[in-house]
């Protein structure tokens, strides 16, 4: 199995690694790409914090090789997608290849976990239409102008939301539960 993880340039270090370290413990092949890079270039990651201001505050993370060529992407060799947070959403929600691929997850109703600012790239897909979902509080006004109802979970609750195909969770706190649901969509038994 196939799982796609969209990135680039300041996307969340936790909401990038952790997804990854989780998919590949059960064995998942995950593919992370970024548009126009290709497998082994890297990108930067951040880290944000709430730390008593009127919003958070960012620091450089990890610097991450990506391990795919985003040109070579073949979408029907995937079950899945994850779209992370942090800043990369910001811009590449302008990007029309990455519109698409989203489109093409919702298009064949296939999982898709989104968490953070990565609804603003869903929201800009046009794919949140009648559909609910949390993200980052300071993310409700993309979540509605998409068409979509946010589900105002606080920013750093431990807490997912499912709708269909969809689950989504406001921040990295809520890593846990927002990969748990997304491994059940996509079939993975785990027992222990």
């Amino acid at each position: 199995m196939k799982v796609l993880i969209l990135s680039g340039d300041y996307v969340e270090d936790y909401e990038i690694y952790a997804p990854l370290k989780a998919l590949e413990m059960l064995g998942v092949d995950v593919h992370v790409v970024c548009p126009d890079k290709k497998a082994g270039d890297k990108i930067q990651t951040s880290l944000h914090f709430m730390d008593g201001w009127q919003t958070y505050t960012e620091a450089p993370g990890h610097p991450f090789e990506l391990t795919h060529t985003f040109a070579d992407i073949k979408l029907a060799d995937y079950a899945g997608l994850v779209v992370p947070g942090g800043r990369f959403p910001e811009y590449q929600r302008y990007d029309q290849r990455v519109l698409d691929i989203v489109k093409h997850f919702f298009d064949k109703d296939l999982p898709v976990a989104a968490i953070c600012h990565g609804l603003q790239i869903l929201a800009a897909a046009g794919v949140l239409q009648g559909r609910s979902c949390s993200a980052f509080p300071m993310c409700k006004l993309d979540v509605e102008a998409g068409g979509g109802q946010y589900v105002d979970f606080p920013a750093f609750s431990q807490q997912a939301h499912v709708d269909g195909n969809l689950v989504s969770a406001p921040a990295y706190p809520a890593i846990g539960v927002w990969m748990r649901e997304f491994i059940k969509m996509l079939g993975i038994n785990v027992q222990f």
